[in-house]
């Protein structure tokens, strides 16, 4: 299996699904069980897609909604209730948006939703052959991920596909807590694949320490320093990347920083 570069023109399909995903989530966000890792907000891997954590609703149902990539449709249930989208044609964001608020609204109150995040109401842009590609890229780049977490122990989140960015990552937490502004976060090294124009696989050990910086990688990986820092392997600069050099990135970063981000 490999990774490689998505289809040229496949953007405005990537901007489609993100807005898409974007005002799926927006009823975890406003309304689930909060995660503390933010897990809520991203949405899990299925057979066939992606799929968000269940919202409870005031009747005892819960709305749970599927982005199907291999049918193209937004499917979502509450309860016995349920409704299909088909996402051929290009529906607004905020189509899909509505749909979800009306069968929520079927099992109670209408929920506080942030209604920017249903995005736009334009026509989107729906190729299904970039969908098809980069869903086969998605599931190479899971496969991957769950093979470096099964080398690891401790606290793992992921893989997920997080909407915001539109990355599919997991994440490794330190027991270490460091002073994140206002608050602490524990440290932690996060790993994903993002699929865009010029898509790179990222192992990013934070708090980032300039030693790092001198660690060889794997696979004509590199080291990022500017904007954000960590590994970075880029996917369009040639041949396709074996699963098997995507494992061995991971597995060094984590084998390289694991111990110093827990001191």
């Amino acid at each position: 299996m490999m990774l490689t570069s998505l289809p040229v023109g496949w953007m405005p399909t990537r901007s489609a699904l993100q807005a898409y995903t974007q005002a799926m989530t927006a009823f975890p966000r406003a309304a689930g069980p909060a995660d503390p890792r933010w897990s809520h907000v991203a949405m899990d891997p299925t057979r066939h897609g992606f799929v968000t954590r269940p919202t409870p609703l005031e009747d005892g149902a819960s709305l749970m909604a599927i982005v199907d990539l291999d049918d193209h449709r937004v499917s979502a249930t509450a309860g016995d209730d349920a409704i299909d989208i088909d996402l051929q044609p290009g529906p607004s964001s905020v189509s899909v948006g509505d749909a979800l608020l009306e069968l929520a609204g079927r099992h109670g109150p209408e929920i506080a939703v942030d209604r920017e995040r249903f995005g736009t109401s334009e026509t989107l842009t729906y190729d299904t052959e970039a969908v098809a590609a980069f869903f086969a890229q998605a599931r190479t780049a899971i496969e991957a991920l769950d093979r470096v977490n099964a080398q690891l122990s401790g606290e793992i989140a992921g893989p997920h596909l997080w909407p915001h960015g539109f990355d599919v990552a997991t994440e490794w937490f330190s027991d270490r807590m460091v002073d994140y502004g206002d608050s602490e976060s524990n440290a932690q090294i996060a790993m994903g694949w993002y699929p865009s124009e010029d898509s790179y696989v990222y192992v990013n050990p934070w708090p980032f320490r300039d030693e790092y910086a001198q660690i060889p990688l794997p696979g004509g990986a590199r080291w990022h320093l500017e904007g954000w820092q960590g590994a970075k392997l880029d996917l369009n600069a040639g041949d396709p990347v074996a699963l098997d050099t995507v494992v061995e990135l991971g597995a060094t970063v984590h084998a390289a920083t694991e111990a110093s981000l827990g001191t």
